[in-house]
């Protein structure tokens, strides 16, 4: 490949426009230095993947504790999504305006304390405070990592660095199933989540020393002024590309549904449907985290290799919809049949990698922060919408007089059609191939 500065002295427009990392001529890269940036975005990555799974280990001892009802069970939880999804609009403005290196750190600072306020915690409102913090604290990661990514790496190799961010930052959705239930059983929630907040903020302050805007040697990257004017204007650039409403609403169903199985229901559905206990119900969801790393690898280089990038997200999305479904509608499955079936839905999810390419395709640089974050309101509100369906679906079927199997299957319906739908909008967008 030839380096990205010609003899003239002029940076290439393919590193302009991203498809190209900048190399200036003999200059050696430093594969540590990209190693880490990868790395660290995974390990803010796991820590988050944690908290949204630990939902589904923590959700019985906090109903138990809170005497908390379905529905309330639901927004508690749902509140860190919430305010993620709030906090999503500034987070792109500020990541555009100042960049990941600072940006990032600092939000993860804030994480830190909301784990460790949520382990103190012995009224509702404490409980809702540590959450909300948590919220407040991860909104800009993915979009801090998106920028990094496309800055760090070409535009082709996207979706792959994600891939490999997501299989590594797994570990983190791992950790909050199976071995979560193992510590609540021998030391309680409370240490936990105490020495999660712990290495949260070291985790944070390491960020902030090492972490840079861009590779070395590199021209400093020129972030955008924070007026209304620009902001707006930059927003008015984003939708006026016709896909870009299309892509948001497949990004309504791109974390919620391994989210609202793994992160909250998941686990109450195999214990009171199947009779589980806390640890068997525990290793089913460390089976679907575990199926997200795989996923990551899987779903990573695919457009590359397919030369499409809208047929993967239509083949993820359809084959998760069929997955979920089946379950929703063939009642009295054994619970091995639901395990490869929710397995299929997980790994089929990871669609969400190459519709992050996708929106990466259609903007400039200048706007990754703002375009990857309202994909992410898009993403993150709808994970209290469809854990919140799913609890009023309970709810209901109970009041309908249905039994808790027939009432669960209508969560699982929810969750299937509302892949479907989105699917459906989603069809109508153009490809933006590798």
């Amino acid at each position: 490949m030839r380096d990205s500065v010609g003899e003239t002295g002029h940076i290439s427009p393919s590193v302009i426009d991203g498809r190209q990392p900048f190399r200036p001529d003999g200059f050696k890269v430093n594969r540590l230095r990209y190693a880490w940036v990868v790395v660290f975005c995974a390990l803010v990555f796991a820590i988050g993947q944690f908290h949204r799974a630990a939902g589904g280990i923590l959700s019985p001892v906090l109903a138990e504790d809170l005497s908390l009802s379905a529905s309330a069970l639901g927004s508690v939880i749902g509140a860190m999504f919430i305010a993620t999804m709030v906090m999503q609009i500034p987070a792109g403005v500020a990541l555009d305006r100042f960049g990941p290196r600072r940006v990032l750190p600092l939000m993860l600072g804030i994480a830190g304390i909301g784990s460790l306020v949520f382990s103190r915690a012995v009224e509702l409102e404490w409980v809702y405070a540590g959450r909300i913090l948590l919220g407040i604290g991860f909104a800009s990661s993915s979009a801090a990592a998106h920028i990094l990514f496309s800055r760090w790496f070409s535009q082709d190799r996207f979706a792959q660095v994600s891939g490999i961010m997501v299989a590594i930052g797994g570990i983190g959705g791992l950790t909050g199933t199976y071995p979560l239930a193992t510590i609540v059983d021998v030391v309680g929630w409370r240490p936990a989540l105490m020495a999660v907040g712990m290495f949260t903020l070291a985790i944070a302050i390491l960020g902030s020393i090492t972490i840079r805007n861009a590779p070395p040697h590199v021209p400093r990257p020129v972030f955008q002024p924070t007026g209304w004017r620009s902001m707006l204007n930059g927003f008015r650039e984003i939708f006026g590309n016709r896909n870009f409403p299309r892509l948001l609403a497949m990004g309504t169903v791109a974390f919620a549904p391994i989210t609202t199985v793994a992160g909250l229901w998941g686990g109450p559905y195999f214990q009171e449907v199947h009779g589980y206990d806390t640890q068997e119900a525990g290793s089913v969801l460390f089976a679907l985290f575990l199926m997200t790393m795989i996923g990551g690898l899987v779903f990573g280089p695919l457009d590359r290799l397919l030369g499409t990038r809208k047929k993967v997200v239509l083949g993820g999305a359809v084959g998760s919809a069929v997955c979920v479904g089946a379950v929703a509608v063939i009642g009295g499955l054994p619970p091995v049949a639901v395990i490869v079936l929710l397995l299929g839905m997980t790994l089929c999810q990871n669609f969400y990698l190459t519709l992050n390419a996708h929106n990466r395709a259609l903007v400039g640089d200048h706007l990754v922060g703002r375009a990857s974050t309202l994909i992410t309101v898009a993403a993150v509100g709808g994970i209290p919408v469809m854990q919140g369906g799913f609890g009023i679906a309970l709810d209901w079927g109970q009041a309908m007089g249905l039994t808790v199997e027939q009432s669960y299957r209508l969560g699982f319906g929810f969750i299937a059609a509302s892949v479907f739908v989105a699917g459906l909008v989603y069809a109508g967008s153009e490809d933006r191939k590798p």
